[in-house]
């Protein structure tokens, strides 16, 4: 399974509101857009990171860990790894939004370095969205 039909198929798995495989691959054929992947020992995905860049702004759209892989520090890593990717683009600021609700998801982004800026009411409909950013300080 190449990387477009793995982060396809874990979208369908790990999301309420999957990205179509089209949209996933006009992303990864965008020239902007940042892919990584994480697989196992076996050549099988776990997880991915999926964003774009655009001069020295990043965002990162998704971040997702198969349910069966999860509590192995696999988003961890990934999360690791597109910041270290996106540093390496030249992006000095990187953002991101994410579910109030989604309290795993804001420990790790916290983790991470990344500080609350903004919320935006009902932006879920039935839960308001934290935007995060990490500046590089260098």
């Amino acid at each position: 399974m190449n990387d477009a039909e793995f982060i396809a198929y874990a979208e369908s798995v790990c999301f309420e509101n999957p990205w179509k495989a089209e949209d996933v691959n006009a992303q990864l054929d965008s020239g902007y857009g940042i892919c990584i992947v994480e697989r196992g020992e076996d050549g099988k995905g776990i997880g991915y990171a999926l964003g774009r860049i655009s001069f020295d702004e990043a965002e990162l759209y998704r971040i997702a860990v198969l349910p069966e892989k999860r509590r192995a520090h696999a988003g961890s890593r990934l999360l690791t790894r597109f910041i270290d990717r996106c540093r390496e683009l030249g992006a000095a600021k990187i953002f991101l939004e994410v579910r109030s609700a989604n309290v795993p998801a804001r420990s790790l982004y916290e983790k991470h370095g990344f500080v609350r800026i903004s919320v935006r009411r009902g932006y879920y409909g039935d839960d308001d969205a934290v935007i995060y950013s990490v500046i590089d300080d260098r």
